[in-house]
């Protein structure tokens, strides 16, 4: 997979596989790979060990699918279900929203704590971005329609779903709701990925006016709008600095930026600064400090969200291009095919290409 599940000494992440499959799915799910496979390609490989009906087989793979324990494409007219294995982020934990117990919850905590963190940042190329905020973007600026969430908004597929933010559910069953915002319905999803949530039962259709009133409410909440990182995202998420894994892991890390895709840094124009903070309060990676009555930006931590440009009532912060920035990935294939390749060269990606061509499971 391209993000690993690395194993651990507290066996944490065995408890989180008990928590999503019995037994008998586990057996099941040692059978797929890391692309969607039809029901009958699996079950050729399945019935070598364990008694199962074609028809049986495709009911266990639905209902594995529908707790969040594995993916689907769902198929369109009269192509059928297809099935793969899912990655735990983003992938099985997204997947518990509106379901996620304060067990799974505080295993999963534990396990990204070390182990999976170091997993999931391994890569060069991270599965999400930062992207300003409308508020932020000036007429000065040149923004690539990828890079504005309104214009992705408008550009995406239908249908279009909003969800639940898991993270905030999250904190909210293990007993430490988010101290940012009582929001909670702040991820979009699009096209495809959208059917699947809409079959799963775990988000809501809207259309493209109720998802630009929802952003307007996410950016006026003080929300850091991250998308996938590709050209045509599947999904965009709305996060705080006090839940999301993501952004808390990364604040952990001396130069969090380093980390992360994005395309700007805020710059603070000392003239205009009148000391007031509220630059401070906003920033969701305590990137800012005050220096006597100045704001003073750490490069290092700022992901360019602009969130402080818009809080800022004398208008003395302005997000500037980086001098380097790295090329967003044209598609959710092309982006896992440059994890994959950064985390297993050239000669193993090579490898996983010919299973492919010999039609055997990837893994």
């Amino acid at each position: 997979m391209p993000i690993g599940y690395p194993r651990t000494e507290t066996g944490v992440e065995i408890r989180l596989l008990k928590s999503l499959f019995t037994p008998t799915e586990a057996s099941v799910a040692v059978h797929l790979g890391m692309l969607p496979e039809p029901v009958s390609r699996i079950h050729r490989r399945v019935k070598k060990e364990l008694t199962l009906s074609l028809a049986s087989l495709e009911e266990l793979l639905y209902a594995m699918f529908r707790k969040g324990a594995i993916s689907m494409d769902p198929g369109t007219g009269t192509a059928k279900r297809k099935y793969s294995l899912s990655q735990l982020a983003i992938g099985m934990f997204e997947f518990q929203v509106d379901r996620i117990d304060a067990d799974f919850a505080g295993n999963f905590e534990t396990y990204i704590e070390k182990d999976f963190r170091a997993a999931f940042f391994h890569s060069k190329t991270p599965q999400m971005r930062t992207i300003p905020i409308g508020r932020a973007i000036e007429p000065r600026m040149t923004i690539a329609p990828y890079n504005d969430v309104r214009k992705i908004v408008a550009a995406a597929p239908e249908p279009i779903v909003v969800q639940n933010c898991v993270c905030r559910q999250s904190n909210d069953v293990l007993g430490e709701p988010c101290t940012h915002s009582e929001i909670r319905e702040t991820c979009f999803v699009f096209g495809d990925s959208a059917r699947t949530v809409l079959e799963r039962g775990t988000g809501r259709r809207i259309d493209r006016q109720e998802a630009r009133l929802l952003l307007d409410r996410a950016e006026e909440a003080g929300f850091i709008i991250q998308p996938q990182n590709v050209r045509s995202p599947e999904f965009i998420c709305c996060c705080c600095g006090d839940c999301c894994h993501v952004l808390r892991a990364l604040k952990k890390l001396p130069r969090p930026s380093d980390h992360f895709h994005s395309l700007y840094i805020a710059v603070v124009d000392a003239d205009g600064c009148r000391g007031c903070g509220k630059c401070v309060k906003r920033c969701g990676m305590d990137a800012i400090r005050m220096e006597g009555k100045l704001a003073v930006i750490e490069e290092g931590r700022c992901l360019g969200c602009g969130l402080c440009v818009a809080a800022c009532p004398h208008s003395a912060i302005e997000l500037t291009p980086k001098n380097k920035t790295k090329p967003v990935p044209l598609t959710q294939t092309s982006l896992y095919v440059r994890i994959l390749h950064e985390r297993f060269g050239t000669s193993g990606l090579l490898r996983l290409a010919a299973r492919l061509l010999t039609g055997r499971r990837l893994l």
